[in-house]
């Protein structure tokens, strides 16, 4: 019995599979609802958002206008009380205040629209304030009876509807209640002799600068002025609304970025996705990838990486294709022969014809089997490659180990390995950034097949020099020998898979004709090069040259 968490793990890896066959089967997204154009514009709007809210707040500029609207209040206060005080009648305890002198005085003031004033006596009772002193009479036609009312203009019920949205933030809601005017508290502060301002919220959540000075004859307290403005809020408010154009500006430059971002970065990437949802679909389509590489960006790069991968997949496909018909043509031959063989065999009257045909099917045997052992070596080059991680080689010490392995195991009469290196290169640290086991077996074959053409005692040689290609140093690696050569039409064709050109005497099915061909893909995958050449002297060809051409690691 399945238990439920093996039951919903296989639930959501088929939910999986489905959604990824789905994207690979299915049309394209659009490019509204893609998410890089999403995360494009909500990455733009978001730090514009963040720059309006703090725009709008202006608290920097509030708190600036509140302080020299304060100051502004404090300095007309102490007017009026000195005035006052002047003004007030009798001296120490028997002073008090002249308000009909007082009224006067107030009356006379140029308030502006939005303050007020007012006097309280020593009992906090208001004696005087502005608001009631003021002549104006607001006069007003009356609406018909039964009319309707005329609906408010669009532009004050926006403004109504702004200036509620930042009244109920939470954090205004808290900065209300926490400031919340006390008439009572500020006065009995006022009449111990102290000035007291700040700024103050009214049951209506109205904004209030506000000032409490006392009116004081000699040391005497006679009473309170309190002087009020209302107008800052309205301030701040218009200065909001001042900023909307340029905020609506910020918006649509934000909008026309996005939309230039999503040009030239999402819709090159959907082609590129395109391209390469045809080419993985048909092998027809090879060169559908996009060029980009007129960018100089990484999207650019990307479109020739993209070439660049697809062109050497389909390299490799035809490589495998080619190297498995190959590889059929090379054991069938083989195989024919040893059928031909085993069908003679039953009609064979004589020991002498027998032993000879199963000599030859025991040569085809070990043919097949050598063919099969380097067909698995070479498929397993590119492999190794991929897993194996590149590092620095010590040049000279890997081809001396090499060379003296060879030394070690010579026998008699076979070739002897020799490395010298020059004394100018004897003090310099020559290295390669590659693969050193793969590099050795480069060497190896190289060797072998020289030692393979050399003559009785002669003697294969490695030698090691640097070379300067445009701006780039390389090192050079040379495997000669003593042999009769190469011919001139096969000097490229000897790298070929399954080519074999046997030495005088040699046994017919000794070589696969993969050692060279694994040697240029090796070397291939060390950014290098590899070519033969024939060496002469008087013009008489005296043996053969490998040359091995590597990029050296500065």
């Amino acid at each position: 019995m399945v238990s439920k968490p093996s039951m919903e793990s296989d639930t959501n890896t088929e939910k999986r599979n489905r959604f990824k066959k789905d994207r690979r089967n299915g049309a394209r997204r659009s490019i509204l609802f893609s998410r890089l154009t999403r995360v494009i514009f909500l990455s733009h709007l978001f730090g514009l958002v963040i720059l309006t809210i703090g725009s709008l707040t202006l608290n920097r500029y509030t708190q600036g206008l509140i302080e020299a609207r304060t100051e502004n209040l404090k300095s007309q206060a102490l007017l009026v009380t000195s005035i006052m005080a002047d003004t007030a009648t009798g001296y120490g305890s028997n002073a008090k205040l002249d308000l009909d002198r007082a009224k006067e005085i107030i009356a006379r003031l140029d308030l502006p629209t939005d303050w007020r004033l007012r006097l309280h006596d020593t009992g906090q009772n208001l004696i005087i304030d502005s608001d009631q002193l003021s002549a104006e009479i607001l006069v007003d036609e009356l609406p018909e009876i039964g009319a309707v009312p005329p609906r408010p203009k669009l532009k004050d019920t926006a403004r109504f509807s702004w200036e509620a949205f930042f009244k109920n933030l939470p954090w205004r809601k808290t900065e209300r209640e926490n400031n919340r005017r006390d008439l009572s508290g500020e006065l009995r502060i006022a009449l111990q002799g102290k000035t007291i301002s700040g700024e103050r919220y009214d049951l209506d959540d109205r904004l209030i600068v506000t000032v409490s000075t006392p009116v004081t004859r000699v040391k005497e307290i006679l009473g309170v002025v309190t002087l009020e403005s209302y107008d800052v809020e309205h301030i701040v408010d218009q200065e909001r609304l001042s900023l909307l154009p340029f905020i609506g500006w910020a918006v649509f430059a934000s909008l026309l970025s996005s939309i230039a971002l999503t040009m030239s970065i999402v819709f090159p990437l959907r082609d590129l996705s395109r391209a390469a949802e045809i080419v993985a679909r048909t092998s027809k389509k090879i060169d559908q990838i996009p060029d980009f590489s007129y960018r100089k960006d990484e999207i650019g790069d990307l479109s020739l990486m993209l070439g660049e991968m697809t062109r050497r997949l389909y390299s490799r496909i035809d490589d495998i294709a080619n190297f498995a018909a190959d590889v059929a043509h090379e054991i069938k031959n083989p195989l024919t022969s040893m059928r031909s063989a085993s069908d003679t065999l039953q009609h064979a009257k004589t020991d002498e014809q027998r032993e000879k045909l199963i000599k030859i099917i025991q040569d085809d045997v070990g043919r097949m089997d050598r063919l099969i052992t380097d067909i698995s070596k070479a498929s397993k080059v590119d492999a190794n490659l991929a897993r194996e991680k590149a590092e620095l080689i010590n040049l000279p010490n890997l081809i001396s180990n090499v060379a003296e392995f060879y030394l070690q195991t010579q026998t008699e009469g076979k070739p002897k390995v020799v490395f010298d290196l020059p004394e100018n290169l004897k003090d310099i640290d020559i290295y390669i950034r590659g693969f050193e086991t793969p590099f050795a077996q480069v060497l190896r074959n190289l060797i072998d097949n020289a030692m393979t053409f050399s003559p009785k005692d002669g003697s294969v040689r490695l030698s090691l020099s640097l070379s300067s290609e445009g701006k780039a140093n390389r090192v050079v690696i040379n495997v000669d020998d003593d042999g009769p050569g190469i011919p001139p039409d096969n000097l490229e064709t000897i790298f070929d898979r399954f080519y074999t050109e046997r030495p005088k005497g040699a046994q017919f099915g000794s070589h696969s004709g993969l050692g060279l061909a694994i040697c240029r893909q090796i070397i291939t995958a060390h950014k290098g090069f590899i070519f033969a050449e024939n060496r002469e002297e008087n013009k008489e060809t005296v043996g053969a040259r490998f040359v091995v051409n590597l990029p050296l690691q500065s």
